[in-house]
């Protein structure tokens, strides 16, 4: 809700209205958390309420899987949320969140008196690093640090159990996704944290080999992870069977994972994947209306969204990661401002050499490739705009012709830039002052996407890409889905009664009949199919919409 009321509505009375309802449930909501908070700053109610000859403490490794590091997690980001919503007016929950985290550093460690212990889903570890480097900018001091050594500590505790949580070996061990696929990319979410935190090698080689196994043989061309082999977990490499799994929460931590990677090491890469998962995992897992929600995103879709879910985490998880849109959109370094998302927004990009600076986007990206980013900095400086080169390879499992992977122009108040590529970005060093213009063009055509032959469910299929976008035919444009595509070429067709206006790819069937895709991300929208989780009783098993069609 923090998040939601920190968007500028812009007149919008829906919006406006919508807004005036959360603060209302928040304050309603506040002080109920904070009553439930126990004396010493523990806070689960799950523990507090439970019957305790089931559960006899807190922190017990019997009940490392009742989410108490989860929940916790949870709570402390929106602390920081709340504060960040307030400007550090209301500081009940920043300072609920302290005597939590102050509690979790006094009872877990090696010391006396003190547990080893490890959460059964992870989500405390990123917390904790984003609190404490929160509580170090607010506060100073190394305020926040103990909060940041917990967090290591807590990663440094996994052994001697199951992939499935990701505590078989030391995580600093650990070269290969496996287990639980949210549970994965939240440690190694963390993970990335405490290796940029701390320039612990044996971390930093670990992620890195992490990420590279995931994205070179473990990961969806629509940016999803998780095959569901292993109970909503990562299968072998190579093993992505187009009818599962690829969890919405997956998607989210994904998009953190690929985040911190580029605030680590400044490479395009990773924003060109959480750009990609954003687009194609991440917005699908969510309804044209914003009321519906799958838990699953199958490439090979058979079900419509659903209103709620048994397991809730996602409904939850999809908007708040969506609305985190500005964090994703520019990443600061020592010397600038890295652009990794092309969006129509004014976002305000704080400490950057020492000044703020007001970045303001027009584009109709991701249907056009031509981009308008004025930079307002409060002071004129000398700085460098980082400006991403979207990279369409963005795993060796995948092959999009033609390849893509520069930009058409750029310029600075009109003069042409020198387009030389570093990591992904062109570096622009100037002088900078109000009101000046960058003014960029990204190729923008249809590609033809092939899978690695290991991939067994795409041999001799192909998929479209347009953009970041992945394109899949259903049911409701498309007379039988199991046809071969034809040989005439493939256009492109603007659509303004479909959706409000997108953009649709036209050819024809193997047979003649006529092709139509649209953006995955809007599947399944228009169909008279079952709402996941009830497909199986409807008795029709033919899929409502596919992404890899026959060649």
């Amino acid at each position: 809700m923090c998040i939601a009321l920190m968007v500028d509505p812009q007149g919008d009375k829906d919006i406006i209205a919508a807004q005036e309802k959360m603060k209302v449930s928040l304050e309603k909501w506040i002080p109920i958390i904070l009553a439930a908070q126990e004396p010493d700053g523990y806070l689960h109610t799950a523990y507090t309420l439970r019957d305790p000859e089931r559960w006899d403490k807190r922190w017990s490794e019997r009940h490392r899987g009742d989410h108490e590091g989860y929940v916790a997690g949870y709570f402390i980001e929106s602390a920081i949320n709340h504060y960040t919503l307030t400007n550090g007016t209301d500081k009940r929950l920043y300072e609920a969140a302290k005597k939590l985290s102050d509690c979790w550093v006094k009872n877990i460690g090696s010391g006396p008196g003190q547990i080893v212990w490890f959460d059964g889903h992870q989500e405390m570890e990123q917390a904790l690093v984003r609190f404490g480097r929160f509580v170090n900018d607010m506060e100073g001091n190394g305020r926040g640090d103990s909060y940041i050594a917990l967090a290591k500590f807590l990663l440094d505790s996994r052994a001697d159990g199951s992939e499935y949580d990701q505590s078989h070996v030391p995580v600093q061990q650990q070269y290969e996704a496996v287990g639980h696929a949210v549970r994965a990319v939240y440690t190694y979410s963390g993970m990335s944290d405490v290796a940029a935190e701390t320039a612990d090698t044996d971390y930093q080689s670990a992620v890195m080999s992490l990420w590279n196994n995931m994205v070179n043989k473990k990961y969806y061309v629509t940016g999803g992870v998780g095959s569901g082999e292993t109970s909503e977990g990562f299968g072998p490499n190579y093993s992505l069977r187009n009818n599962a799994y690829c969890e919405s929460c997956s998607s989210c931590g994904l998009i953190f994972f690929q985040h911190k990677m580029n605030i680590a090491y400044h490479h395009a890469k990773y924003a060109d994947l959480y750009e990609e998962t954003m687009y194609n995992a991440l917005l699908g897992s969510l309804d044209y209306e914003g009321k519906h929600f799958y838990y699953t995103n199958p490439l090979t879709a058979y079900s419509r969204r659903a209103a709620w879910h048994v397991c809730p985490c996602c409904v939850g998880n999809i908007p708040r990661t969506l609305l985190m849109v500005p964090t994703w959109t520019y990443v600061t370094g020592d010397d600038g401002v890295y652009v990794n998302m092309y969006i129509g927004s004014t976002i305000n990009v704080e400490r950057v050499v020492g000044t703020d600076i007001e970045m303001v986007q027009e584009t109709d990206y991701p249907w056009k490739g031509a981009v308008t980013i004025t930079v307002n900095p409060k002071q004129a400086k000398r700085f460098t705009v980082y400006v991403r080169v979207p990279d369409r390879k963005t795993s060796v499992l995948y092959t999009s012709e033609p390849a893509l992977n520069n930009l058409k122009s750029l310029s600075v108040n009109g003069q042409a830039v020198p387009m030389k590529v570093d990591n992904g970005y062109i570096a622009i060093t100037r002088d900078w002052k109000k009101g000046d213009k960058i003014n960029l063009e990204i190729p923008m055509v249809i590609q033809q996407v092939t899978a690695d032959d290991r991939l067994v469910d795409n041999r001799g299929r192909v998929a479209f890409r347009y953009g970041p976008m992945i394109y899949n035919v259903e049911k409701a444009d498309n007379k039988d889905l199991n046809l071969a595509i034809g040989k005439n070429p493939f256009t492109l067709e603007w659509r303004p009664d479909l959706f409000g206006g997108i953009m649709t790819i036209k050819g024809t069937w193997a047979d003649g009949s006529p092709l139509l895709a649209i953006p995955n991300y809007l599947r399944m929208n228009r169909a008279e199919a079952p709402q996941e989780g009830q497909q199986g009783r409807q008795g029709d098993r033919t899929p409502g919409s596919i992404i890899w069609i026959k060649k």
